[in-house]
């Protein structure tokens, strides 16, 4: 690449292209004239070498006759497009005039020379001209190229976002109708046994308990629309953040007791005072231990922790469950983002609980992580809350 400017490091390479043994001659000498130096001068009198020569590419500036024996620079500089070469030329002429200054522009020469106006203040000018030409186009190639792959992201991005939501929606029409049937079912029940006490209690129970779970699909569907148009509130006081926790705990146990994982609580004997959201901070360790009953499997175990750490309580929710693999790491905490991994809908939810988590703690003041050494081998998420200064 060349700079705006000659003067650098290294001389600027200069290759004359001219069947004139004289013309060679005399340049030679116009070269080594210009004040100051910092040229050499490289001369090829043939085309078939010429070209090879300027799409080798190790010339700064090329010098080339309009006349090349029974061919043109002009039919140089056709060649060089044809073969993608995008060396700066400067056409040598003895004609002036608009018709050969408009040749040479559309044969893609920067520019032009008469032989009779050749001297070192003329030549020096051109060759400045040409090299700050092509910095310029290379400067604009570049932001061109750059812009273009910014563009080539934000389609891909928005590609993404396409698929995750049309991912999403049918999730969420899964996730709607399968408590659809077990309701419907109960209200026959319902139907058919008026005068029977029991089968009308285990109906209603049935109903409450998918009732809840259209409940807990609607929450999760106005948070993600909070998420998106961020929206999401809290009401941060001092409080002891063992009562979210144990609260997250006890929402959560029913669950981990019904597919056979083992739910541990291990909380420190003090106080962890934090300015903190209550029904908020109690959502956050609810959806990570959700989010690790979903993927662990019957047998296996769930270990809920907090400790302080210096200035900071870290709450930590392991599990011996499915894993992550190393790709899908940077993605956990995306909105719909579980929706990717192939075992997400057998695992039910809508794929928000882990994007509200993030964002409520980060309203907190802390921040959340996740680790795991691969599939199959489980996973830590890990919450970082301020301690609350008095």
């Amino acid at each position: 690449m060349t700079n705006l400017e000659p003067a650098r490091d290294r001389p600027v390479r200069v290759l004359l292209v001219d069947d004139d043994p004289d013309d060679h001659l005399l340049t030679r000498d116009v070269i080594a004239d210009i004040p100051g130096g910092g040229y050499t001068l490289d001369w090829v009198p043939e085309f078939d070498a010429a070209l090879d020569a300027v799409c080798a590419g190790e010339h700064d500036v090329y010098l080339v006759d309009y006349r090349l024996g029974a061919k043109t620079g002009l039919e140089l500089l056709a060649e060089m497009r044809q073969r993608a070469c995008n060396g700066p030329v400067i056409l040598l002429t003895g004609l002036g005039g608009p018709e050969v200054d408009r040749a040479a522009a559309e044969a893609g020469a920067a520019d032009y020379i008469e032989k009779a106006k050749l001297d070192p203040v003329a030549l020096e000018r051109a060759i400045r001209y040409t090299l700050r030409q092509r910095a310029y186009e290379a400067d604009l190639e570049r932001k061109v190229a750059d812009r273009t792959a910014a563009l080539e992201r934000a389609n891909a991005s928005l590609r993404e976002a396409d698929r995750r939501k049309d991912e999403f929606l049918a999730t969420l029409a899964h996730e709607l109708r399968n408590p659809l049937a077990p309701i419907r079912n109960a209200l026959a029940i319902m139907d058919l046994s008026p005068g029977n006490p029991a089968g009308l209690a285990k109906a209603k129970a049935v109903m409450e308990r998918q009732v809840r779970q259209l409940a807990r699909l609607i929450d999760d569907l106005l948070d993600a629309s909070r998420l998106t148009r961020n929206v999401l509130h809290i009401d941060p006081r001092p409080l002891d953040l063992t009562g979210p926790l144990e609260a997250a705990a006890e929402a959560s146990r029913a669950a981990a007791e019904a597919g056979g994982i083992s739910l541990r609580v291990e909380l420190p004997p003090g106080p962890l005072v934090v300015n903190g959201d209550h029904a908020r901070l109690t959502q956050v360790f609810a959806n990570l231990l959700s989010n690790a009953i979903k993927y662990t499997e019957a047998g296996g175990t769930i270990t809920l922790t907090a400790e302080p750490d210096g200035d900071e309580v870290v709450v930590a929710v392991r599990d011996t469950g499915a894993g992550i693999p190393a790709d899908e790491l940077p993605r956990v905490f995306d909105l719909f983002g579980p929706a990717d991994r192939p075992d997400a809908r057998a695992a039910g939810g809508l794929g928000v609980g882990l994007a509200v988590a993030k964002r409520v703690t980060e309203m907190h003041g802390g921040t959340v992580t996740v680790a795991s050494d691969g599939a199959g081998q489980g996973a830590v998420f890990a919450v970082r809350l301020p301690l609350h200064q008095k």
